[in-house]
C-alpha cells in the first residue's frame, strides 16, 4: 500500500472515530416503571392455587394482603377488591430534533366474592 492510500484510510478512520463521538450524545432514552402501593398485580400462577369453593378467606388476606376495597352485598356476600396499577413513563430523544415522551398506565382490578368464609367466585378486569 502507498502513502497516499494509507493517508486516505487514516483519514477515513479518524473521520468515523470523529462522527462515532459526536453522534453518542446525541441520542438517549430511558424508561422508568413505578407500581402503585399494592406493588405489581398478583400472578397468574398464584391466581391457579385459588380453587372455588375451597379456597378461604384467611389463605386469600393471607397471600394477598388486605383489600384495596370490601363491600358487602346485602345477601350477605362479601366482596374483596384489590386494585394495582403500574405506570411506564418513556422518553427517547435523538439530535435535539426528535423527542418521544409516552406516560401509560396499566391498571389490574381483581374481584373475590366471598360466602361464609369461602371463595365463591373471583374475575379479572384490566384496562
Amino acid at each position: 500500500m502507498n502513502r497516499r492510500h494509507m493517508a486516505v484510510w487514516a483519514s477515513l478512520i479518524l473521520l468515523c472515530m470523529v462522527f462515532g463521538f459526536a453522534l453518542s450524545g446525541c441520542i438517549s432514552g430511558r424508561s422508568d416503571v413505578r407500581y402503585g402501593s399494592k406493588g405489581p398485580a398478583v400472578g397468574t400462577d398464584t391466581l391457579r392455587q385459588i380453587k372455588v369453593g375451597v379456597t378461604s378467606k384467611e389463605w386469600l388476606l393471607g397471600t394477598l394482603g388486605e383489600p384495596t376495597s370490601h363491600s358487602q352485598t346485602p345477601e350477605g356476600t362479601e366482596i374483596l377488591r384489590y386494585v394495582y396499577t403500574k405506570t411506564v413513563d418513556s422518553d427517547f430523544s435523538a439530535f435535539l430534533l426528535l423527542n418521544f415522551d409516552d406516560k401509560r398506565e396499566e391498571r389490574t382490578v381483581l374481584y373475590f366474592e366471598i360466602t361464609d368464609g369461602i371463595v365463591t367466585r373471583y374475575w379479572r378486569e384490566q384496562r
